[in-house]
């Protein structure tokens, strides 16, 4: 028969290896019975198309399935109405569909259409050049963005959407977690629910009728957003920012206490020293407590102005140490590593998780560290490269 003669030669082919097929419950061979262990069934006394072992079209193609199509070179198609279009394309699964140089498609339904496109999970859609769905009902619709979770959708160019029912529809967007939604670009939505806004600019503000100006940093291209309208977060653990005319790093609420409480101690000296200069004429002996008083203050400011400094060089040895925290080189590996950092006599240690995808385009990193005035800083990343 012919179907037991092609089964003779996939035995001479296979001495001694084990092939398995059965996580997608189709079959499993063995070298020492592959005759035996191949079962592939259809409608009784009905032939559908690929019988006669004719569904493989090109040149070191495999067609495996009832109706089942490997019509590029080196494709593959495994499944029940599966098609496999493309050079070194793969489907695997039930009406899977695999139409692309170097595309997959993996799951029931499961569409990669494109160049170097993947589909993972019932149903996912990878349409377009370089995307990648993953995740039951995910879908990727521009060239190289990426959908991770059930029922995500990246649908703009490099955009990244990453959690359940997370959203990316802007090019070069990031939405990651559930319900996530970055519509601008170049936005990032962190955490559940966040979403993007339009970032804007300010050039001025009053405060008490008192105006302010000259702010760096007044013409944003994008924002990130840890929240929605209505559903706020706040930020912790953020480190001390640098205080210049041209910094643009975020202050957190120990800066701002301490501007209050020297705002109030400069307030409280310029009454003592508007009484003292009263009673200069009544008081002559009290010019030398006046005065005493006054250096007093002076020194308390200088002694406050010392610590800032102090919290300042720590802030910046805890963020040298978080920049040397190492990350993997190989795919699909994890590290765990801590680092040591410096700056001007205060010192800082860190610890961070580095991962990489399987594929070796994805990777996250974050980090932690505790400086010597009792600060902490964390950071987070995550890429892709292509």
């Amino acid at each position: 028969m012919k179907h037991r003669a092609h089964m003779n030669r996939f035995t001479a082919l296979n001495t001694a290896l084990t092939v398995s097929f059965a996580a997608f419950g189709l079959f499993a061979v063995s070298a020492a019975a592959a005759e035996n262990y191949i079962s592939i069934s259809s409608d009784a006394g009905v032939q559908r198309p690929n019988y006669n072992n004719d569904g493989a079209t090109d040149r070191f193609g495999m067609a495996i399935g009832v109706n089942t199509k490997a019509t590029g070179h080196s494709g593959i198609a495994i499944g029940t109405s599966t098609t496999s279009a493309g050079e070194s394309a793969t489907a695997v699964g039930t009406l899977s569909n695999a139409d692309g140089i170097a595309a997959t498609a993996f799951g029931q339904g499961a569409q990669a259409v494109g160049n170097v496109t993947t589909a993972a999970g019932q149903k996912a859609r990878a349409t377009a050049q370089g995307a990648t769905a993953l995740g039951t009902g995910a879908v990727a619709s521009a060239m190289y963005s990426t959908a991770t979770g059930a029922a995500s959708s990246a649908s703009g160019q490099s955009s990244v959407a990453y959690g359940l029912q997370s959203k990316a529809s802007a090019n070069s967007a990031v939405a990651i977690g559930s319900r996530a939604t970055a519509s601008h670009d170049g936005s990032v939505a962190l955490g559940a629910g966040s979403a993007t806004a339009e970032a804007v600019g300010t050039n001025s503000a009053t405060v008490n009728g008192v105006s302010y100006s000259g702010f760096a940093g007044t013409n944003p291209r994008s924002t990130v957003s840890v929240g929605y309208a209505g559903g706020e977060r706040t930020i912790t653990n953020v480190a001390a920012g640098r205080i210049s005319t041209t910094s643009t790093d975020a202050i957190n609420g120990s800066q701002l206490y301490q501007v209050a409480a020297r705002s109030q101690g400069n307030s409280t000296a310029i009454t003592n020293l508007q009484n003292q200069v009263n009673g200069i004429d009544n008081r002559s002996q009290g010019n030398s407590t006046a005065i005493t008083n006054l250096q007093n203050q002076v020194n308390g400011i200088g002694n406050r102005l010392n610590d800032m400094d102090k919290d300042l060089r720590a802030g910046i040895a805890g963020a040298t140490a978080i920049a040397f925290l190492q990350r993997p080189n190989e795919a699909g590996k994890s590290m765990v590593s801590a680092a040591v950092g410096g700056y001007r006599n205060e010192q800082a240690i860190a610890v961070g998780y580095a991962h990489n995808s399987d594929n070796n385009k994805w990777s996250v990193k974050t980090g932690v560290s505790v400086n010597t005035r009792k600060d902490v800083n964390w950071g987070g990343s995550v890429g892709y490269q292509w």
